[in-house]
């Protein structure tokens, strides 16, 4: 089966402090249905309302609960800080890291490739790009990325984006220099797409709130059961249009009060929205969950 793998929500408690009770019972629940590997501390996980004390805390207690591949973020804006994290993720045991590109302060093209360049000659993990334009503000062209796959600097990227035409030329392209490089997507709605145009699987938020729905997709992909796959695939349409009411991923733990999992709110200030409780629970009764 393809890479099924949850981009893990960071729990709080009503305090904003990291509920570690609530993460060991969110990991209990993902990895009885199906989840085994977890991208943690990305956009679903609120990296950047963390501390840097904040994520190796997560990412080590993580590591104490799953026996799982761990993808860690480490999504700090300058090269020095980067070092700083890469080197606890490593000593922590994890298998990967990865890194949305420098934001706010947006490097040349240099300075990028120079970025993940020193990231992977330092640290001795496979290293992979995050790139999510909607929150990063650019696109990582792709002959810079195809440059880093090409020398074996990345290992893969993970593209979260609504343009699926965009999508396939990255992964065309980025296959074409390097057979072994993994391209990932990051957009519910295109999981079930992306398995047909041959990517490597997908990094999915949703599957917080429904793993066993997103196993289930790609189970039933695997069996060549096209139809019934869609028909998934429809189901997690209806739910990620309204968990995405509402500051994201504040949708998500909502609907995870419903699942019997309490992972607190998101940290303010991002808010929750006053219509998502009901439009979520409505498309879960819905789909029978």
């Amino acid at each position: 089966m393809k890479d099924n793998i949850s981009a893990l929500i960071t729990p709080f408690d009503d305090k904003e402090n990291i509920n570690v009770e609530a993460l060991q019972q969110l990991l209990d629940f993902l990895t009885r249905n199906g989840i085994k590997d977890f991208w943690v501390l990305g956009t679903s996980g609120e990296f950047n309302m963390l501390s840097q004390d904040e994520r190796i805390l997560i990412v080590s207690k993580i590591r104490e609960i799953i026996k799982g591949k761990i993808y860690a973020g480490i999504n700090e804006n300058s090269l020095k800080n980067s070092l700083i994290l890469a080197k606890k993720y490593y000593d922590i045991g994890v298998d990967y890291i990865f890194s949305v590109p420098p934001i706010y302060h947006k490097p040349s093209e240099k300075g990028l490739v120079t970025y993940f360049n020193e990231l992977r000659n330092t640290i001795d993990l496979p290293l992979f790009l995050y790139n999510i334009p909607s929150f990063t503000g650019y696109n990582v062209p792709l002959r810079i990325v195809e440059k880093l796959a090409e020398e074996e600097v990345l290992d893969g990227m993970k593209y979260s984006t609504t343009d699926f035409v965009s999508f396939l030329k990255y992964l065309k392209g980025l296959k074409s220099v390097n057979k072994n490089f993994k391209v990932f997507i990051g957009e519910d709605r295109m999981i079930l797409s992306a398995l047909i145009y041959d990517a490597d699987g997908a990094v999915s938020g949703i599957s917080n709130l429904v793993p066993e729905l997103v196993t289930n997709l790609y189970l039933e992909f695997d069996r060549g059961n096209i139809q019934k796959a869609i028909e998934i695939q429809r189901m997690v349409n209806k739910l990620v249009d309204v968990v995405s009411l509402g500051d994201y991923p504040s949708g998500i733990k909502i609907g995870l009060r419903y699942r019997g999992i309490n992972v607190g709110s998101v940290r303010k200030p991002l808010m929750e929205d006053s219509r998502a409780e009901g439009e979520i629970y409505n498309v879960l009764k819905e789909i029978g969950i």
